[in-house]
């Protein structure tokens, strides 16, 4: 009788010693490999194109794209919903556009975005300001959002925002453009 027992304790302690063990090992692989984190987002090159611009009589063809570029880092698909670009003149919305949510497979990259057709009637016949024709400088900002969220394991998830803000400025005489944008993440 009293080897019997000397064998079921030896016996449940080796299981709690594997059970300790997986546990220790789950947690460090957890820590050091499955770790979730925020997407890195970088905004590239706005793409521009001037199709036509008339001052007299008054005529704008115009389209803005800010494309961002998301680097997935977690062992898990990022699953990101829609991308909203909105396009402003003078503090005035004057295009937005949208492209379908998606996801980026686990640590490799997606360019996301959508072109965003600028509306002519409002740039031209409410805020076209005079020293914008003067100089030949059409000032307008882009603004990107994405947000999305990973499900390493399932009870562990992180969620990301991303805002991509672009300032642009359209040489429609020249038929040039050049844009500066800067880009920031947050955990959700």
């Amino acid at each position: 009788m009293a080897k019997i027992k000397k064998n079921a304790l030896i016996c449940c302690c080796v299981l709690l010693a594997v059970v300790v063990v997986l546990a220790v090992t789950l947690v460090a692989l957890y820590f050091t490999v499955l770790r979730g984190g925020p997407p890195r987002v970088a905004a590239t090159a706005v793409d521009t194109r001037l199709n036509t611009f008339e001052v007299l009589p008054p005529e704008l063809n115009l389209s803005l794209a800010v494309e961002v570029t998301l680097h997935n880092p977690n062992h898990a698909r990022f699953r990101y919903g829609e991308v909203v670009t909105t396009v402003t003149y003078h503090n005035t919305t004057v295009g937005q556009s949208t492209a379908p949510a998606g996801e980026i497979q686990a640590r490799s990259m997606a360019t996301v975005g959508a072109a965003g057709q600028v509306d002519a009637k409002k740039v031209i016949l409410h805020n076209l300001y005079a020293l914008d024709v003067l100089t030949g400088a059409l000032p307008f900002q882009a603004a990107t959002s994405v947000a999305g969220n990973a499900a390493v394991l399932r009870p562990f998830r992180v969620s990301a925002a991303s805002q991509v803000a672009c300032n642009v400025v359209v040489y429609p005489f020249k038929r040039e453009s050049s844009s500066h944008c800067t880009s920031t993440v947050r955990a959700t």
